[in-house]
């Protein structure tokens, strides 16, 4: 297993067709919606596993002591093995590293218990996007 920062526009590609798979062709969102404004500010992240895509994630600053996670998406085939631990856990590292302390995100309602075992706590009241149940949800890093 291999994760990292995408730094080329090959990996990136490679998220951005995980987030496909599992956004649109899973999920039902609309593919207009997928890629969006935060594309060029975001740090994109991929897990590659026996050389191949099998997970990604996303991050960006919202100010000098936050970043939002976005776009977490494991392939189908990839899930249970642990490899959303292991990029959620890449991002805290990461963002540590780099100065910030808190990370907030939207989850989708289906995956709090996901984000509660890796010490986020609910923060917003359950709302509507893209047709998917969402929470935000917050953790000091």
């Amino acid at each position: 297993m291999n994760i990292f920062i995408t730094d080329e526009e090959k990996y990136y590609n490679d998220c951005v067709d995980i987030r496909k798979k599992v956004f649109v062709e899973e999920q039902g969102v609309p593919e207009d919606k997928e890629l969006d404004e935060y594309e060029n500010e975001s740090l994109n992240v991929l897990l590659l596993f026996n050389n191949s895509p099998a997970g990604t994630v996303r991050y960006r600053k919202v100010d000098d002591s936050t970043i939002k996670v976005e776009r977490m998406a494991v392939l189908k085939e990839y899930r249970g093995m642990g490899f959303g631990n292991n990029l959620m856990n890449f991002v805290h590292v990461h963002a540590r590293q780099s100065g910030y302390h808190w990370a907030k995100l939207g989850a989708q309602t289906h995956a709090i218990k996901f984000y509660t075992n890796l010490g986020y706590e609910e923060s917003s009241k359950e709302y509507m996007d893209v047709g998917i149940p969402h929470i935000d949800m917050i953790k000091k890093l």
